[in-house]
């Protein structure tokens, strides 16, 4: 048996079953779940890139990805053509079609599952963000992400223009460059790169350090097999500080938010019920204050004003950053709300459980929201 049929064998694809829609795209998510992202060597047929997968569990990216999974589809009795799309920086890689052109494939990217182009897919859910499909006129269509406040457009694809023999184009970075590690789960995403973990979702985006000393924890979050890996650097070099980073889309404008976070009576405002402020003293360049619970308590606060935001600096028991800092960033329509903040307390070797990541991003979003709908109300 060749190495594509049992690749369709053990991606769980029914022997002889008709190309049905619903079969094609279970083996396109099954596929983008199973195979890892990972360099392989130039020049591999699809025939040995999924033997190796099977053999050895080695996975596949860039061209070499679309081209195993165009393999697939084929002895699977699906029809699907080949396709170029182009990012607006001029990166260009292969991407698939299926059923009449209707339906987009993109094994490279990787995208986790089919977008519809016919008719247009709009607010997807997936790790990334929120994808969407516009059509631009006469067989073209642009790919956008909505993501952290920010949508943009991923890249554009011209039905009938497929690369030509040779022709791969540049492949997309994270997949291509040596020494990275990327998974793509329902709802984050996950990098690794000298040394730094990524960790992000439509809202926030987590940086922690996690040396390649540490197979195992690279084994955890990656699956096998991890590839051999430089070592981060001179044990005497600082690993990255622990930060996380929480955005949110305003339609208010930059002006009127900035005079809100100068505003203490706001601050005050936006507390969470119970919680109340004491001592307070302005700066000339921001305020001070202790936040209080029935008398305990909870945090003090220096608070510096910056020219698009501000700084927090905190202590006490219930200061999960040490600092905070926001940033007011326009956007077309109103301004795009940042914060990035550094924790108080150690990550430990492996980085945050998923549940304590969880809260600590709603922390943060919470008071994203709480700035925002106090600017709508005028």
């Amino acid at each position: 048996m060749s190495a594509v049929l049992e690749a369709l064998e053990a991606l769980g694809h029914p022997h002889g079953a008709l190309p049905e829609p619903r079969l094609l795209a279970n083996l396109f998510v099954r596929f983008q779940a199973q195979v890892p992202l990972r360099r392989l060597p130039e020049g591999l047929g699809s025939e040995d890139v999924l033997g190796t997968w099977l053999e050895d569990g080695a996975g596949c990216c860039g061209g070499a990805r679309a081209r195993a999974f165009e393999a697939l589809a084929s002895a699977a009795g699906f029809s699907v053509e080949a396709a170029r799309a182009r990012s607006p920086a001029g990166e260009s890689h292969r991407v698939l079609l299926a059923l009449d052109r209707r339906v987009l494939l993109d094994p490279a990217f990787p995208l986790p599952a089919p977008l519809s182009l016919d008719p247009p897919a709009e607010a997807e859910s997936t790790g990334y963000g929120a994808l969407s499909v516009r059509s631009r006129g006469r067989e073209r269509f642009e790919v956008l992400l909505e993501t952290r406040g920010d949508e943009r457009v991923l890249y554009q694809i011209e039905r009938g223009h497929a690369p030509t023999s040779g022709d791969r184009g540049r492949e997309p970075v994270r997949e291509t460059e040596p020494g990275l590690l990327f998974r793509l789960l329902d709802d984050r995403l996950l990098r690794w790169r000298s040394g730094e973990l990524e960790v992000s979702d439509a809202w926030s985006r987590l940086r922690v350090p996690l040396p390649a000393s540490d197979p195992e924890g690279l084994e955890a979050l990656f699956g096998l097999p991890i590839p051999e890996l430089e070592p981060s650097g001179p044990a005497e070099l600082p690993v990255p500080e622990p930060t996380l980073s929480v955005y949110h889309a305003s339609t208010a404008v930059r002006p009127h938010l900035q005079n809100l976070l100068a505003d203490p009576a706001v601050h005050a405002a936006l507390l969470p019920e119970g919680w109340t402020v004491k001592d307070l003293s302005v700066r000339e360049d921001g305020f001070d204050r202790t936040l209080v619970e029935g008398g305990t308590l909870l945090r003090t606060e220096r608070i510096t004003l910056l020219p698009e935001g501000m700084t927090v600096e905190a202590e006490g028991p219930l200061a999960l950053f040490r600092t905070r800092t926001w940033r007011l960033e326009p956007r077309p329509a109103g301004t795009r709300l940042r914060v990035q903040a550094t924790l108080r307390d150690p990550i430990p070797p492996r980085g945050l459980s998923e549940g304590t990541r969880r809260r600590l991003v709603f922390e943060l979003a919470s008071e994203l929201l709480a700035l925002d709908g106090r600017a709508s109300e005028g």
